[in-house]
């Protein structure tokens, strides 16, 4: 192993703001509506470098007659759209999910959609058969059909099924698990602080977990090839940096875990 080709996946806190995510805010109308919570489904498949999942989107008009909305999709594809169990009319063109409303919305009327969809993305999210990892990359719309803007925060439900025996981390907090009948388990994970979609995340694979508290906040260092010292050493200055970043800021670290992990790749085609 070549310590060399790692990457250091961050939970629960990153900040970055690539150019395709201003370029996908400007290509959507935000102020129609307003995406409030997903609600979503994912199940990828690590040997075959593919995902199916299903999303539940609440959001609120911001219009009186709203007849459609859109939302980033990447080279999902798409299999069905419904609201209340009645399927909606859709179109995909440029890496956009494209909705006609049966029913127009009225002005501040909440509304809630379910898409299904399945894909093998070449970005956004990466996959290693070989070491049985997989982990996002800021391009959410690539795995996750959603407004894939900077500006555009919502709070994030996430229900994660893998094989058994592989570790999962994900955005907030563990919520619930339970065992499948074909040697999977499922995952639940909650977001309840309103957060851009870009850092919506996760990292699955076979990892070794070390933590500390400081403070009050629980930190989690992740890898599958370095040892508990190791891993202590590495991140040993990581409570000192929040502490840092909160003195300097003002703002107390708003979720009671911070999650690094040492995954396989290497920093190229990151978005």
């Amino acid at each position: 192993m070549k310590r060399s080709f790692l990457v250091l996946v961050l939970l629960c806190c990153t900040v970055t703001s690539p150019q395709f995510h201003l370029q996908a805010s400007r290509a959507l109308d935000s102020k129609a509506f307003d995406v409030i919570h997903y609600d979503a489904q994912l199940e990828p498949d690590i040997a075959a470098r593919t995902l199916k999942g299903k999303v539940l989107i609440r959001l609120v008009s911001g219009a009186d007659n709203l007849d459609s909305i859109a939302f980033n999709s990447g080279e999902l594809t798409i299999d069905s759209v419904r609201e209340n169990g009645v399927l909606q009319k859709f179109a995909t063109q440029d890496n956009r999910l494209n909705i006609v409303l049966s029913q127009p919305a009225k002005a501040l009327e909440t509304r809630e959609f379910e898409i299904v969809y399945h894909g093998a993305p070449r970005r956004g999210i990466r996959f290693f058969p070989d070491q049985m990892q997989v982990y996002t990359i800021f391009s959410t719309s690539q795995w996750l059909v959603c407004v894939d803007a900077p500006e555009d925060k919502a709070t994030f439900s996430l229900n994660l099924i893998v094989p058994a025996g592989l570790t999962v981390v994900a955005n907030g907090r563990l919520v619930a698990h339970h065992e499948l009948p074909d040697k999977k388990i499922a995952y639940r994970w909650e977001q309840k602080t309103p957060i851009p979609t870009y850092i919506f995340g996760f990292a699955i694979g076979h990892f070794r977990t070390v933590t500390d508290r400081r403070g009050g906040v629980e930190f989690c260092y992740l890898s599958a090839h370095f040892s508990d010292d190791e891993l202590s050493r590495i991140f040993r200055d990581t409570p000192d940096m929040l502490a840092f970043y909160e003195s300097r800021s003002g703002v107390r670290y708003a979720d009671p875990v911070y999650t690094q992990v040492l995954a396989a790749g290497n920093v190229e085609a990151w978005c």
